[in-house]
């Protein structure tokens, strides 16, 4: 779960197709990120244009994104950063990373050589958006080979009965979310800031339609046989009792282990978790499991990098 920043409101498995190769972003609300070299963009803050030359744009449909050579990273940004909804772009090796954003919730959609699948799926509200935008980035959301949940909470998981009800979508889950997915309403909060306990009531009040996930994970499990992707998913109990960790080459999805900042580029502790000093032991033991990885893709704002990590770590400790 995640609040809005303040001063705005809110705005099977399938072979892989043509229908969801095409790589050309939504049209509407175009606006660059800001460009980084390598040094900089592992320590989280924009290059200064005026000592750097610029860029050169990378090839295919996102001309004009950095290229982001340190971590092997481009990066488009349509929609204004911190906004309601968002759309980001970061290739990674031969995948491509889609974030949408929507209601502050992150739905990243992965898009690979052998097909597509989601990380998360967002609010019951935001299911017809998400619909509409996977269509507007020419994906068939009945091609795609699951949607992967990193944990039970509304905004996360809310959406999913939607698409397997209209495209008999996979839906995976945390074993340890059952429960919560068949109440659909959020488990325990325990709010770790001002902003999070103003919005307690309301977040433990949400609902969203109930529903079994057609794939349980408790334990540690390959990614490719899921999703075409080689990968591993992981079981991080902690935000929620079956929150799960992709692990995706040089790319984590983690759901809501932490969150990438409101304003800027630093990794925060969530707006929600029970036990602090239990999650930073967690995300250590993450970054010690996955050394390759450079790059976190959160479930609200962000992504954020490796060293930003460790730097939110060092900090709390």
């Amino acid at each position: 779960m995640g609040p809005a920043p303040p001063g705005r409101p809110p705005r099977p498995f399938r072979p892989f197709s043509a229908t969801n190769a095409s790589l050309h972003p939504p049209r509407e609300r175009p606006m660059l990120a800001p460009r980084f070299d390598d040094a900089s963009f592992a320590r989280g803050r924009p290059r200064g244009t005026a000592r750097h030359p610029r860029a050169e744009p990378t090839a295919g449909p996102h001309r004009g994104a950095p290229a982001l050579l340190g971590l092997g990273l481009a990066l488009v940004t349509l929609g204004a950063s911190g906004c309601a909804t968002a759309t980001t772009h970061t290739s990674i090796g031969e995948l491509e990373v889609v974030t949408l954003r929507e209601e502050h919730a992150n739905v990243h959609l992965v898009r690979g050589p052998r097909g597509s699948f989601l990380v998360d799926a967002g609010l019951p509200g935001s299911a017809a958006r998400i619909e509409a935008r996977l269509l507007e980035l020419e994906v068939d959301p009945a091609a795609l080979r699951a949607v992967v949940l990193t944990h039970g909470h509304a905004d996360h998981a809310g959406g999913a009965p939607h698409l397997r009800e209209r495209h008999g979508v996979t839906l995976v889950a945390g074993r340890g979310d059952e429960g919560m997915l068949a109440e659909g309403r959020n488990g325990e909060l325990c709010p770790t800031g001002r902003r999070a306990r103003r919005r307690l009531e309301g977040d433990r009040a949400a609902r969203f339609p109930t529903f079994a996930a057609d794939v349980w994970i408790a334990e540690e499990t390959p990614l490719e046989p899921l999703v075409g992707v080689p990968g591993r998913v992981r079981v991080l109990p902690g935000h929620t009792p079956g929150s799960l960790v992709l692990l995706v080459g040089r790319a984590a999805f983690v759901g809501d282990l932490f969150r990438g900042a409101i304003v800027g580029r630093s990794a925060e502790t969530h707006f929600y978790m029970c036990d602090l000093e239990d999650n930073r032991a967690d995300v250590r033991a993450l970054l010690d499991a996955a050394p390759e990885v450079e790059v976190f893709f959160t479930g609200h704002f962000g992504p954020v990098t490796r060293e930003a990590v460790e730097a939110w770590l060092d900090e709390a400790s």
